[in-house]
């Protein structure tokens, strides 16, 4: 694999896994009872790490009269913790708005929404408001609303601009070990694919999270960039039928342009999304 160092894109890191024994073979599992329908709820927490590249020395460094003020335990500034998120994310029916305006082509009724919200706390916002003698709380939090199509293909992503970025499966039907399919794709104006993103099932894992121990689907998605060539590992995701997505981890670099000082700056990130309880509507 190759990597090289670009603005607000990702480096190539490595992630060790085992994949489960194919000589046994698996049932194959919808989509659906992976994603859910109408009403499916589910909370996560999802933590940001950041160290200095290639390292596990955390980037921020508190100063020692912060320390007893800041929010994290000396042993999450340890673990370079930078960021936490906590979030109810629920599954509702497409709003007219999207439905008409995108100019969806496919009944209003094969369409689900999904939105997110909850709260979010930032170590780097805390240590400001302590500098400047304010009171630091943590701040609402909310993604976007994602639309997404069932079809007999799977769970399908869904774009205003689709001539950019086309539909493909989010989820495909049907899962076994060694499937592999497009996750994401940007094309573009003549078609010519910029980048995409491939998701495999590497295998089922015994896997643990907040909201039980589960036998998962273990999926690695691997992003790729055709202008300048280079790859990385971008995710590894954990699914459990009739419950969803459990987990998430990532470990990989970033380069970030400082405008104040008129330099690049380059940290590892590593993040953890664990699934702390849910409502699955099959």
């Amino acid at each position: 694999m190759k990597s090289i160092k670009i603005i607000f894109l990702l480096a190539l890191v490595s992630f060790y896994y085992s994949c489960s024994d194919e000589n046994n073979p698996i049932v194959p599992v919808d989509a659906n009872s992976f994603f859910g329908n109408i009403g499916t709820e589910r909370v996560y927490k999802e933590t940001f790490s950041w160290f200095n590249p290639i390292s596990n020395n955390p980037y921020f460094s508190v100063p020692d009269s912060l320390l007893s003020k800041v929010s994290l335990s000396s042993t999450q500034l340890d673990q370079g913790i930078c960021a936490i998120r906590d979030y109810t994310e629920i599954i509702s029916q497409i709003d007219d708005g999207y439905y008409y305006s995108w100019n969806l082509t496919f009944p209003k009724s094969d369409y689900l929404q999904t939105a997110s919200h909850g709260f979010s706390y930032s170590l780097s916002d805390e240590l400001d408001s302590l500098l400047l003698n304010k009171t630091y709380s943590p701040g609402n939090f909310g993604i976007g609303d994602e639309i997404f199509r069932k079809s007999n293909e799977g769970i399908m992503t869904v774009t205003f601009a689709e001539t950019s970025f086309p539909s493909v499966p989010y989820l495909k039907n049907n899962l076994q070990i060694n499937d592999s399919w497009i996750r994401y794709k940007f094309v573009d104006s003549v078609g010519n694919s910029i980048s995409e993103s491939i998701a495999k099932v590497n295998g089922i894992l015994r896997v643990t999270a907040p909201a039980g121990t589960f036998n998962a689907y273990k999926i690695t998605t691997t992003t790729y960039h055709y202008n300048p060539n280079y790859d990385f590992l971008s995710s590894i995701e954990y699914y459990v039928p009739n419950v969803g997505l459990i987990l998430v981890e990532r470990d990989i670099l970033l380069s970030q342009w400082d405008s104040s000082t008129g330099t690049t700056i380059s940290f590892r990130e590593t993040s953890r999304k664990e699934l702390i309880s849910y409502n699955f509507i099959p």
